[in-house]
């Protein structure tokens, strides 16, 4: 993770997923994710580095704040999502990082993080209202897995794309699901055309109900015109995907707002203390 790319909110965080501004429990406006891609039999070491990067930012009470998602599907990766109320944000938290010493510990952090990276990628992304659901109840203290779609929309095709959009969250509010989804549009970082629509859960329950969704959505939008729609979907994308994460509270350094409403998960517990040897048996005289 490094703050010079993925630098975060300004009060802040949501899971992104998780984009949160100031004190209100909102999506960000402007999101930035730092994804890396974790070498293989590497997956402990990274973890190990992380935590204590945010540990670093956290006794230096860096005003930047951050979400660590680690994938539990497709590559080996983790992302790293900050929020922030707009882009031009960004660089006092740059300022915030190049003051000494905190700009030498990341340098270092930095450096033990890269042996352990086969890859890293950023990504700038905005909210999308028109393209999210229920954002009212978005509650990214209580998210603990979160699943990412990301859409590639054909070149010409974002008026389809949108009208689409529309009508399958036109279903979604017909068939009463009970869902939290934002949608973003990146803006740089991935080829033109990609959105990201992150789907926060509190349990993985939400992935069993999946069949039921889908059923109640087909039955919403009525079967010729689901499949009409879905057929319909090849011309509009490129390409889709669905990654699962999970939350990892130990590499994250998430806004106080967060620990307080649930600091049993998010509040980092001190490392055990090694077991002391037993005393040597005295011998006998």
């Amino acid at each position: 993770m490094r703050f010079t790319l993925t630098i975060a909110a300004l009060s802040g965080i949501a899971v992104s997923g998780f984009p949160v501004c100031a004190q209100e429990i909102k999506p960000a406006p402007v999101i930035n994710i730092g994804r890396e891609a974790i070498k293989e039999g590497r997956g402990a070491a990274h973890e190990k580095v992380e935590s204590d990067w945010a540990a670093t930012v956290r006794r230096a009470n860096h005003p930047g704040r951050y979400v660590a998602l680690a994938a539990m599907s497709g590559p080996s990766e983790v992302w790293f999502v900050g929020p922030m109320p707009s882009f031009a944000a960004n660089e006092d938290y740059e300022k915030a990082s190049e003051k000494e010493p905190l700009k030498s510990a990341l340098a270092m952090l930095d450096a033990r993080d890269g042996e352990l990276r086969a890859s890293s990628r950023t990504i700038w992304a905005v909210f999308r209202p028109d393209l999210s659901y229920h954002a009212d109840k978005f509650n990214p203290a209580k998210s603990r897995y979160v699943m990412v779609g990301t859409y590639r929309v054909r070149l010409g095709h974002d008026a389809d794309f949108l009208a689409g959009a529309k009508t399958y969250l036109g279903a979604f509010e017909k068939a009463h699901i009970d869902e939290c989804t934002l949608g973003y549009q990146v803006v740089a970082g991935t080829p033109s055309g990609t959105y990201l629509f992150f789907t926060m859960m509190d349990s993985m329950k939400m992935l069993d109900e999946t069949p039921a969704r889908m059923q109640a959505i087909m039955q919403a939008m009525g079967a010729d015109n689901f499949a009409q729609f879905m057929k319909g979907s090849g011309d509009v994308f490129v390409s889709m995907d669905d990654t699962l994460l999970e939350v990892r509270p130990g590499m994250s350094y998430p806004p106080q707002e967060f620990i307080d409403a649930d600091p049993g998960f998010w509040k980092p517990k001190p490392a055990a203390k090694p077991a002391s040897a037993a005393p040597a048996p005295e011998k006998k005289q």
